[in-house]
This record gives structure tokens, C-alpha cells and sequence, in this order.
């Protein structure tokens, strides 16, 4: 499977926590299953354009950076991928690292494992 995110990039959103050796993979999968639910939501609207209204409604906001924006294109394949999107993608994936952070924490863990995604 090809790499999405940046393993390097995971630490800053993670801050304090460590990042334990399975967790990128992990985030990988769950980057790879939002991009080609993304596709699927586009053709069931008519559209051959992915766009960040196809992973997140919000804002954009996050600093890091974790996504590979040639990378996201390889994996929606026949799919145009708008500019925006792998930004929205992003902060999905900020989320999640947060997600995962907190409940690291909540357990008393200073590691960030797959199991807490």
C-alpha cells in the first residue's frame, strides 16, 4: 500500500505523546478508506472531481501537514481530486492523531498505538 501520510509529521500533531511503530500504518489505512469513500461519494453525485465536501465539512486549520498530495491522486485513481481536498483530508487525519492522542492518554499512556485509532 503507498504511504499517504508522513510518519515525521505524525509526532508534531501527536506533541507530547510517542508515536508507536504500528500507528502509521494504521492512519495510512484510514487516509486510504476516507480518499476512496470520497471517489464512491462523488460518482453517486455525478461527479468525476473529488472535493473536500467529499471528507469534511469545516474549516480547514491544521498547521501540519501529514498527507502526500501526489499520493492521494494515485489512490482516487480515475478520479480528478480538486485542489482543497487533500487539505480536508488532512484535517480528518488531524483529528484522529488528536483522537488517538487523548485516548492514550485517558489510559495513562504516553504511546500512541493502531489500537487507539
Amino acid at each position: 500500500m503507498e504511504m499517504l501520510v508522513v510518519k515525521s509529521k505524525i509526532k508534531e500533531v501527536a506533541k507530547d505523546s510517542n508515536v508507536a511503530s504500528d500507528f502509521a500504518d494504521a492512519l495510512n489505512k484510514i487516509a486510504t478508506d476516507l480518499v476512496k469513500a470520497a471517489v464512491k461519494r462523488a460518482e453517486a453525485n455525478g461527479r468525476k472531481t473529488i472535493q473536500s465536501k467529499d471528507v469534511f465539512v469545516g474549516k480547514v486549520k491544521a498547521k501540519s501537514m501529514l498527507v502526500v498530495k501526489s499520493k492521494v491522486k494515485e489512490v482516487a485513481k480515475n478520479s480528478n481530486v480538486s485542489g482543497d481536498f487533500a487539505e480536508a483530508l488532512n484535517e480528518m487525519l488531524v483529528w484522529h492523531v488528536e483522537q488517538a492522542t487523548a485516548r492514550a492518554e485517558a489510559n495513562g499512556r504516553k504511546t500512541i498505538g493502531a489500537r487507539d485509532l
